[in-house]
């Protein structure tokens, strides 16, 4: 979409459309609302990305993550920067939080800063509803788009992620087979990569003949002090015998909290997590966690961007595999 396919769709010349996006000379109302019909339509950002992309390659690449202090995204950050080095461009990056709002600025303010693509870390960026993916959208009607462990079809987007249903699916199917019988599921977001290991977790459940009720999923605070409440009310229920977290941070506070509570690790209850950060192995007992293999995610979005900038065709969608590292906390038998 651009100046020339709004001027085609609302049926006025280049000139008006100009005007109406630049908010300069007589336009009628009937006339501006046409215009900005279409492009409210078509998701188009004219204000910041028709002024703030060039021709010209800037290379630099936009990057955006909702929390650094995340150790996934940090060591996304990480990966993506030192990849983007070694193919001569340089990284902008954003810390958005998580308001809708505050992420579609932050992407006016890289579009204003003439980057050459951008990449969403993770798929805190993706919206429920989905009309509220128009910023997303808006963007790649100028750059390239690179979405890691998120899924959004669209031109110009390009999805790259980890099959996070069946590494959690693999991941709980290891509890059950080791004796588990009432498993539970904590996640600190509801996220789309939380719902897809949601599922793993009750499909498993489900191959095992276990019924799953609403009580065994839960979405705790993101806030330690009080997640470390809530993990430690949950554990009162002495029938819980696994816990599969939804990343490695929650699974160490999982270990610390049964610790402080004399619950026996794996004997009493098994924990998981997921990404194999530094959480997992420096946690007492080390923690069975799923590699997402996130280095390998983050040079393929590079080789993508390369792909694409260079204009040869990539595939929209890209999901490989990763595996269990086990380690004590799941293992009766060290």
């Amino acid at each position: 979409m651009n100046i020339y396919d709004i001027s085609k769709q609302s049926g006025v010349s280049i000139a008006t459309v100009s005007r109406v996006i630049n908010n300069s000379g007589y336009v009628s109302d009937k006339t501006r609302k046409k215009v900005m019909d279409v492009i409210e339509k078509n998701s188009y950002s004219p204000n910041v990305f028709a002024k703030g992309m060039s021709t010209a390659s800037m290379k630099t690449i936009g990057i955006l993550t909702t929390n650094i202090r995340d150790i996934y995204q940090a060591q996304c950050v990480y990966y993506l920067e030192q990849d983007l080095k070694k193919h001569g461009y340089t990284a902008m990056l954003c810390c958005t939080g998580d308001d809708l709002e505050a992420k579609k600025k932050h992407v006016e303010l890289l579009a204003s800063r003439k980057v050459d693509a951008l990449i969403f870390i993770g798929s805190h960026f993706l919206e429920k509803n989905a009309k509220d993916n128009g910023y997303l959208y808006a963007a790649s009607n100028h750059v390239p788009v690179i979405l890691l462990n998120g899924r959004l079809q669209h031109k110009n987007i390009i999805s790259i992620l980890c099959d996070d249903e069946k590494g959690t699916y693999d991941l709980t199917t290891l509890c059950l087979n080791q004796g588990c019988q009432t498993p539970h599921f904590i996640a600190t977001r509801d996220t789309m990569s939380v719902q897809h290991k949601f599922s793993g977790f009750v499909k498993a459940c489900e191959n095992h003949n276990l019924e799953i009720h609403k009580e065994k999923l839960h979405v705790f605070s993101d806030q330690p002090q009080e997640l470390g409440e809530q993990i430690h009310a949950l554990l009162q229920d002495k029938t819980i015998d696994a816990l599969i977290c939804a990343d490695d941070e929650i699974a160490a506070l999982v270990s610390r909290v049964a610790e402080y509570n004399g619950i026996k690790i794996p004997e009493q209850v098994m924990i998981t997590g997921y990404n194999n950060s530094s959480f997992s192995f420096l946690a007492s007992p080390a923690i069975t966690s799923f590699d997402n293999r996130t280095q390998y995610m983050c040079s393929q979005a590079i080789f993508a961007l390369t792909q694409v900038l260079e204009g040869k065709e990539f595939p929209e969608e890209t999901m490989y595999s990763g595996k269990i590292i086990e380690r004590e906390s799941t293992n009766k038998n060290e």
